[in-house]
């Protein structure tokens, strides 16, 4: 079974063009030889009208064949056969160059087949292939005249057209063979070059990539999906391995103070061991929004990679999320204004975008002492969804507000738990996957606003 694509394609290239050339050939012979065929069938037909026009009128037809052949002026293959086969009348000139020609097969059949109209036929004797034409007689009763014409150059003509057919066309063949060969290796090089690359690349290194320059516009599209898909696994695997070391990180801490606290238990007083429960409980919970938190992580982290979902409504999406906070706010004493623009569409996931607003509301009422303030606003404005979370909170120092993004770089809020400190890391995830910013502003003891744009998706039939 062949199995490569250039030899498949020189295969059925083969196939085609020896198809397309047999068939040409067929045709060929067949036409030509309707044509020469036919011209001497015209000539023959002429002539036998005028033989029977010449006799008709006599009281002694075959007299009168004598008379014309004598006179030369009728073709030298001139019979009269009755209806059994046998030769009534037969020239002087067709006795003397085919003596034998009254026991031929094909002219006796002819006779002996009870035709009404005229026949044609090719007829071989000892000097070539002779065309006869078989005419039916009135007088003498039950005959026939049968009037032949040697048929020339027709029969050479058709052997060598039959001939060169036999030796061109598997020339031809030949060369098409190679040469198609040649032409599907050649087109299929870069791919081959694709394969060696692909081939090269490892999963511990896929920084490099396929040379998009490319001959052809296939191969050029073929180049730029392929990076693209390796760009895509790249992002995968740094994420995958991001996930670790974050799982890692995060759950080190917590598991040593754990350990520290039930070893101690072992050996201490009921009251103890109730109070290192308590302690363990607190360190699970943490544990648990911590394994939230780095789940969210690597969905925004998917997100980026190009999972979005479609037109989405973002003014609901916030407006939901506001109500949250304000529920969030009101619990720790804080107040909370909402003021979103209704309207607002946006192409994007509308969990993600969910949960981006309800990440900067939950870090607002974090850092914001009882009696304070916070703001959530959206509206649009110059073709984007400009959304701000504000609070009157305790800020961010000027050391630590460059890094905010950055995966466990977080602030600690006075009274409050330990964080995982990816919250606005999830963020930033969720707004570079929509096609966005976001930005943060601080003063220390002032307050922080955070400022999200997002692209507003104008035609949703697009």
């Amino acid at each position: 079974m062949i199995r490569t694509l250039k030899a498949r394609t020189t295969l059925w290239n083969v196939l085609v063009i020896a198809s397309a050339l047999s068939l040409f050939a067929v045709l060929l012979y067949a036409w030509l030889a309707r044509t020469l065929y036919g011209h001497h069938d015209g000539d023959l037909r002429e002539e036998a009208k005028r033989v029977l026009a010449s006799v008709s009128s006599t009281a002694d037809p075959i007299a009168a064949l004598q008379a014309l052949d004598q006179e030369g002026a009728v073709a030298p293959y001139l019979m009269v056969r009755d209806t059994h086969g046998n030769v009534v009348f037969r020239s002087e000139r067709l006795a003397k160059a085919e003596p034998e020609i009254g026991a031929h097969e094909v002219l006796m059949h002819a006779a002996t087949s009870g035709l009404t109209v005229e026949q044609f036929f090719t007829v071989h004797l000892a000097r070539g292939p002779v065309r006869f034409t078989c005419v039916p007689l009135v007088t003498p009763a039950e005959t026939y005249l049968q009037l032949g014409r040697p048929l020339g150059d027709v029969g050479m003509m058709l052997e060598v057209v039959t001939i060169a057919s036999l030796v061109l066309i598997p020339i031809v063949i030949a060369v098409t063979s190679f040469g198609g060969f040649f032409i599907a290796r050649r087109a299929l090089r870069p791919v081959d070059v694709i394969a060696t690359s692909l081939e090269s690349i490892q999963a511990t290194d896929l920084s490099r990539r396929i040379d998009p320059h490319a001959p052809d516009t296939e191969v050029e599209r073929l180049t730029s999906a392929i990076n693209q898909l390796l760009d895509r696994l790249g992002t995968s695997f740094k994420t995958m391995r991001e996930f670790t070391a974050d799982v890692s990180h995060q759950l080190q801490t917590p598991l040593t103070v754990m350990k520290g606290t039930i070893e101690s238990a072992r050996e201490g007083t009921p009251e103890d061991r109730a109070r290192a429960l308590n302690a363990v409980s607190e360190e699970v919970n943490a544990l648990t929004a911590t394994l939230q938190d780095l789940r969210d992580l690597a969905l925004a982290d998917a997100d980026s990679a190009g999972s979005r979902v479609g037109p989405v409504v973002v003014s609901e999406v916030f407006e939901e999320a506001g109500e949250l906070v304000s529920a969030l706010a009101e619990a720790h004493g804080v107040a909370c204004d909402t003021a979103i623009e209704p309207g607002l569409r946006v192409w994007g996931n509308p969990v993600r975008l969910r949960q981006l607003l309800l990440n900067l509301g939950e870090n607002a009422v974090e850092f914001t002492p009882a009696g304070g303030r916070i703001r959530i606003e959206a509206a649009g404005r110059d073709g984007m969804v400009v959304a701000t979370v504000s609070d009157t909170g305790a800020g961010i120092s000027e050391e630590l507000l460059p890094r905010v993004f950055d995966r466990h770089v977080h602030g600690q809020a006075q009274g409050s738990k330990a964080r995982s400190g990816l919250g606005l890391a999830i963020v930033k995830r969720i707004v570079d996957a929509h096609g966005g910013n976001v930005t943060i502003s601080s003063t220390p003891g002032s307050g922080t606003t955070a400022l999200v744009t997002l692209p507003l998706a104008r035609d949703l039939a697009t």
